[in-house]
């Protein structure tokens, strides 16, 4: 089951109620198996078989939610907060996304809804088993599933636009994927390329020293160099040639195709022009023919391709087999050509015994029936063997149309108008078998009664009328019993002959597979063996390199301590680097500034020196220092003042806006505020201030 993906429906029902059964040896290798894969890496749970199997159904959730998330990180939700149908939904569309063949129907999904043992613990057990394959297909699976989109949406197009280019982005990434896969199974390992490496050296090696002895050869022979050019241009030529040929070869492939093409729309051109001409229904009619015709040349064609397929898959399936098988030396076909011959002669022997004790005439008769049984026998099996073709031809023809309704339709759930259809027919059916058994039981109760009826008129009359006439057909019925027990026992004597060879050729075939075996049980303890070396040296060498491991640590920890012992002078070299380059322009500013001082030069034309500048320079910021005291001075001086002011003329512009106010409401003839009886009049009494007086 872990191999092909397949898993029985639960049988139980969802809840798991009433007593518990005892697993069977099966079952039990399942939970080991599962509890085995569920302790290692990388789910480390450290259960044991008993504490597995007594886990509540939100316990056993949580297990199986982790071996989900595992293979695909959209699962990591809270079951405890989540709907069982949501749940479902979500458990069956995984497991449907990645292979899990099972019939997804009512109790499969009341069992998983009520984490039942009988339907979670097959689930646990093929997604174990596949982890690594199945966690590969949950990643491609979000971006190789088809996103379905309605015929009406991709009618526009923007829309259409960006289904394409999904459809684009799609089949770029299944050709990376796949191109990425070949690198990594056409991965080398670096002992073979550092193998084929010196290989590849070796053969230059040689094949500059035969270039060498054929230099100095050639070397002596006059012409050489122009026969050698000849060759060259020759063998470009004929290179030249051989790819023109590969690319004529390729266009007329291309222009033969592109001419079959042509005539296929051609013809097809022609009829619909010919339909189209048409009018009324029957145009109609020749153009629905004609795709229907397409339609079936296309699914013809699907049907060869897929055969072909198939076939070359089962090929290919076959071969990995035989790959995969251990190797059959050359002891082995001896051994199986003695086992072969010996046992011809032990057959020729019994088939002599046979017709020796077979000469008796008086079992001719015998023989003949013999014959007739077994020709019937052989004729009932061919009809079988008929019958049971027709029926698995049947069968897979039924689960190809299930999977092309799942395809289009998605799973076949059992709606609950169906599942009540379906409970209704079950209780008919009851009914109707305890109808036939009550009625069986009657009759059987009438057949006793008449029985003990015909017992007491015996007993009555033993001679009762038609009693002789009753009695020759009793001696003709037995004479006739007798004759068909006779034809019986010989049908079971033959029967009896055919049960003994079978349970002799049973016999042969374990003698057959003796020897098999014992060859099986040595190679098993070489195999034994050789893991034990295996083991032994891959402790070995898990040694070596933890110690090779220490010492590349220590030594890359050195290099890194020697790497910032280097950085760290290069700073202080450019340290002191900048400071020399500092010191040296200061010193020969100063033999310049000297040579200035000795009137040997002149630092400018204003001034004869450095200094000179800088003590004019001085001087001026002085003066000005001066000139800003002053000022800051006059301003402390003058600020109180300057405030009175401020707020003097502050207190006038207030007056004279008040003032302009009152002479417009007096303009107006309006009253101020709540003075209707205010005069207003001006005071020169003081000479050079105008005051406004208010009564």
């Amino acid at each position: 089951q872990a191999g092909s993906g397949t898993a029985p429906c639960p049988s139980s029902s969802a809840g798991g109620s009433g007593s518990r059964p005892l697993p069977s040896p099966q079952m039990a290798a399942q939970l080991k198996d599962i509890v085995e894969k569920l302790n290692g890496e990388p789910f480390c749970l450290d259960l044991s078989l008993v504490s597995f199997d007594d886990k509540d159904p939100q316990e056993l959730m949580d297990i199986l939610t982790k071996v989900l998330v595992y293979m695909d990180p959209k699962h990591d939700v809270d079951t405890r907060d989540e709907k069982p149908e949501a749940m479902y939904q979500r458990v069956a569309e995984f497991l449907h996304i990645v292979g899990y063949q099972c019939c997804f129907d009512s109790e499969f999904q009341q069992g998983l809804m009520a984490v039942d043992k009988g339907t979670v613990h097959p689930i646990l057990y093929w997604l174990l088993n596949n982890l690594d394959s199945l966690k590969k297909r949950a990643y491609l699976a979000k971006f190789c599933m088809n996103f379905e989109v309605p015929e009406e949406y991709l009618r526009d197009e923007q829309v259409y636009q960006q289904f394409m280019v999904y459809k684009d982005l799609q089949s770029s990434f299944k050709v990376t994927h796949s191109h990425l896969e070949q690198e990594r199974n056409s991965r080398m390992n670096p002992m073979e390329y550092q193998r084929e490496v010196g290989q590849l050296d070796g053969e230059r090696e040689q094949l500059s020293q035969k270039i060498q002895t054929l230099k100095s050869k050639s070397d002596k022979e006059p012409g050489f160099q122009q026969l050698l050019q000849v060759t060259s241009m020759l063998r470009k030529e004929q290179e030249e040639e051989a790819r023109l040929n590969e690319k004529l070869m390729e266009q007329r492939y291309q222009l033969d195709q592109v001419e079959q093409m042509y005539f296929d729309r051609s013809k097809q051109l022609k009829e619909m022009r010919e339909a189209s001409q048409k009018e009324g229904e029957g145009g109609a009619e020749m153009m629905l023919n004609m795709l229907r015709n397409e339609v079936n040349g296309n699914r013809d064609k699907l049907g060869r391709i897929t055969r072909d397929n198939d076939e070359k898959m089962q090929r290919l399936q076959e071969v990995d087999r035989s790959l995969s098988d251990v190797p059959v030396t050359q002891a082995d076909i001896d051994q199986l050509e003695g086992d072969i011959q010996s046992m011809q002669a032990e057959v020729a022997s019994l088939e002599g015994t046979v017709s020796e004790s077979t000469t008796d005439p008086r079992l001719s008769v015998y023989k003949q029936q013999q014959n007739l049984v077994a020709k019937r026998k052989e004729d009932v099996l061919g009809e079988q063997n008929t019958l049971q073709a027709d029926v698995d031809e049947a069968s897979r023809v039924l689960s190809q149309k299930e999977r092309e309704y799942e395809t289009v339709k998605g799973h076949k759930f059992m709606k609950r108008d169906q599942f009540k259809v379906y409970a209704a027919s079950l209780r008919d059916k009851s009914a109707k078998f305890k109808r036939l058994k009550a009625e069986l039981s009657e009759l059987k109760h009438e057949v006793a009664v008449l029985l003990r009826t015909e017992q007491l008129l015996q007993a009555k009359d033993p001679t009762p009328a038609g009693l002789r006439e009753t009695e020759a057909a009793l001696e003709k019925a037995s004479v006739e019993k007798s004759q068909v027990d006779k034809a019986k026992g010989k049908t079971l004597d033959d029967i009896t002959n055919t049960v003994t060879r079978i349970n002799t050729q049973l016999k042969e075939k374990k003698n057959k597979l003796a020897p098999q075996i014992k060859a099986l049980r040595s190679v098993r303890q070489n195999f034994q063996q050789v893991e034990i070396k295996y083991t032994e040296k891959r402790g070995e060498y898990e040694r070596a390199k933890s110690s090779v491991d220490g010492e590349l640590t220590k030594l890359v920890e050195e290099v890194k301590a020697l790497q910032n012992q280097v950085l760290e002078r290069e700073q202080e070299y450019h340290i002191l680097n900048m400071q020399m380059c500092t010191l040296d322009s200061k010193q020969t500013r100063a033999h310049r500034e000297a040579r200035c001082a000795i009137k040997e030069e002149r630092h400018s034309a204003e001034f004869q020196t450095l200094t000179d500048e800088y003590a004019s320079q001085i001087a001026q910021l002085d003066e000005q220092c001066q000139e800003l005291r002053k000022e800051q001075q006059f301003v402390k001086d003058s600020q109180q003042e300057n405030v009175k002011q401020k707020k003097a003329f502050v207190q006038l512009e207030r007056l004279m806006q008040l003032k302009l106010k009152v002479a417009k409401q007096e303009s107006q003839g309006l009253p101020y505020g709540g003075m209707q009886q205010a005069r207003t009049m001006i005071d020169e009494s003081t000479p050079g201030i105008q005051r406004l007086v208010m009564e």
